[in-house]
């Protein structure tokens, strides 16, 4: 008696994680869409498109790097740009018109007129 309950109670714990999985997942096709709208209320989300995706990417690489860089005010001016970068996307992505001005990458270098003195 006691295989039979242990087996049952695995087997419910199983199609536990296995509805959880599709409730929680992304991709799903049609039976598991219809399993899904009977736990979720409301609209089930839509997958990003592949630009989206392809943009955020590149702008997580160029973000690495920038953090990489032994310059700080690369960096600052780098993140500064990533920024806005990604702000633009957002609004793009949400579906606003006003968009953020880009500002490019590293600002046009001035000569510095600061001496080091030792």
């Amino acid at each position: 008696m006691q295989p039979i309950v242990i087996f049952i109670v695995l087997m419910v714990v199983a199609i536990a994680l296995a509805v959880g999985m599709i409730v929680q997942g992304h991709g799903c096709n049609r039976l598991e869409l219809f399993i899904r709208r009977g736990f979720v209320k409301g609209e089930v989300e839509e997958q990003v498109p592949e630009k989206i995706q392809h943009t955020a990417y590149y702008l997580m690489l160029e973000l690495g790097d920038l953090l990489e860089s032994d310059k700080d005010m690369e960096q600052y001016y780098g993140v500064k740009t990533v920024f806005n970068h990604v702000s633009a996307l957002r609004a793009e992505t949400l579906g606003c018109c006003v968009q953020a001005p880009i500002i490019p990458m590293r600002p046009e270098v001035q000569s510095s007129f600061l001496k080091v003195i030792k």
